[in-house]
């Protein structure tokens, strides 16, 4: 009979504490499942940017057939409600207290020369565009039933109908790891020093490479479950397409947790108490979300604040998550993502043993 060595007989001691530890406390079960899908079911639904349905404000010196006839086809998207004003000063009026989001203008001498303003709220820059870019389309489909034609084509790929759901709910699988596994590498260590277990697992023969490995494979393992758990519901739940490859996203995820690992085990070598591990934890994740183009494009950002943005794991995760389901890409298109995480990751990871005691 094979004789197990030593070492491993120890890893497994200390695996089965870990998992006994995170798995018999209901606080910790919690935590573990139905956050994940309380910001799943929050972003999926409420962080968007699509307007469903807005009242703006219709001033018409013109008030001809064709002016009517572009009217109806501003109400006929049923995203819109025309509030009607005779002076443009009065729907200026209206949209400054919020009344109206957008004023489309039929100037008097409308069939001499058609022109058409649209002005909208530029408060909430996002939904101005969209706003924008809607009633400009629709104008433009109408106005082109009738001398002279308009002809338009449009077009999205990988999003046809631009569902806002198809580029958040990826994105929440991807901060959702990173919030449950650093918040859950920093508290278990400080957890155990505050408890005084840490000194006792010390003295025993048990190595450090050993210790950091059985205090992080039991989170690793609460991440995968965690995108495992978030994929069936965007697949089955929320209908978004998986056109990728599992495999890469499996790698992805991989090196992903290695970065996310090290920077919580970096975390608990700089804080004495649980509480001081939130505080931190709250103040690295913060920066980690905004820079990484979760909800703000990267392009957009000064360029300084892009370099920052190199230093983020979840900015590369980001990219293999959307792509694996939108764009169907394989493994070998990631190579600068998978380097870049592989790097960060074994820094941080080195970082954190040269600290741990």
């Amino acid at each position: 009979m094979m004789r197990v060595p030593v070492g491993l007989r120890r890893l497994h001691a200390l695996l089965r504490k870990e998992f006994m530890l995170l798995l018999r406390d209901p606080r910790m079960r919690f935590f573990v499942v139905i956050p994940p899908i309380i910001q799943l079911v929050i972003f999926g639904f409420a962080a968007t940017y699509d307007v469903r349905f807005a009242a703006i404000g219709l001033v018409d010196h013109a008030d001809t057939v064709q002016t009517r006839d572009l009217r109806a086809a501003i109400t006929g998207t049923t995203h819109y409600r025309l509030e009607r004003y005779t002076a443009m000063a009065a729907a200026e009026q209206a949209m400054a207290v919020g009344e109206i989001r957008g004023i489309v203008v039929f100037p008097p001498d409308f069939v001499r020369q058609p022109r058409i303003q649209i002005v909208v709220d530029g408060s909430d820059s996002n939904s101005a565009q969209v706003i924008l870019g809607q009633l400009a389309r629709t104008l433009q489909q109408a106005a082109a039933r009738e001398p002279p034609r308009i002809s338009l084509a449009f077009r999205n790929w990988f999003n046809p109908n631009l569902e806002d759901r198809w580029y958040f709910v990826p994105g929440v699988m991807a901060t959702v790891v990173l919030i449950a596994t650093v918040s859950l590498t920093a508290m278990g260590v400080v957890r155990e020093r505050e408890l005084g277990t840490l000194e006792r697992l010390m003295v025993t023969p048990l190595g450090r490479l050993e210790f950091v490995a059985g205090k992080l494979l039991p989170v690793a393992a609460i991440g995968l479950f965690d995108v495992a758990l978030i994929l069936v519901i965007a697949i089955f739940g929320f209908d978004i397409p998986f056109r990728g490859s599992f495999l890469a996203l499996f790698v992805g995820t991989s090196l992903y947790l290695l970065s996310a690992l090290g920077i919580g085990l970096l975390i608990s070598s700089y804080v004495g108490t649980q509480q001081q591990a939130m505080l931190l934890v709250f103040f690295a994740i913060m920066p980690l979300v905004i820079l990484s183009g979760f909800a703000f494009p990267i392009a957009n950002m000064p360029e300084p604040v892009q370099w920052a943005t190199w230093l983020n794991p979840l900015r590369y995760y980001l990219v293999i998550v959307r792509d694996a389901f939108l764009k169907g890409s394989g493994l070998l298109d990631y190579g600068f993502e998978f380097l870049m995480m592989g790097v960060l990751g074994l820094v941080s990871m080195g970082l954190s043993m040269l600290r741990v005691r």
